[in-house]
């Protein structure tokens, strides 16, 4: 396959979709430690990605969508 696709996300919604990850994987006990990881180490790798990264094929905006999250 020669195709590079990049699942673009607003920081902000990448963030909170993280907070909840770390809490149930225990990397984080709480939730203040949690934004503080994603803030300190999470975000700061997913701008220097961005901000690096090669030529895409295609870019697939993430986006919300609220049927899905509550399961309908």
């Amino acid at each position: 396959m020669d195709e590079l696709w990049f699942v673009d996300v607003d920081f902000e919604v990448a963030g909170a979709r993280l907070v909840p990850r770390h809490l149930k994987a225990g990397i984080a006990k709480d939730e203040e430690s949690a934004w503080k990881r994603v803030r300190e180490n999470d975000l700061v790798n997913g701008r220097e990605i961005v901000e690096g990264r090669l030529e895409v094929t295609e870019v697939v905006k993430s986006e919300e969508d609220e049927g899905y999250a509550r399961g309908g």
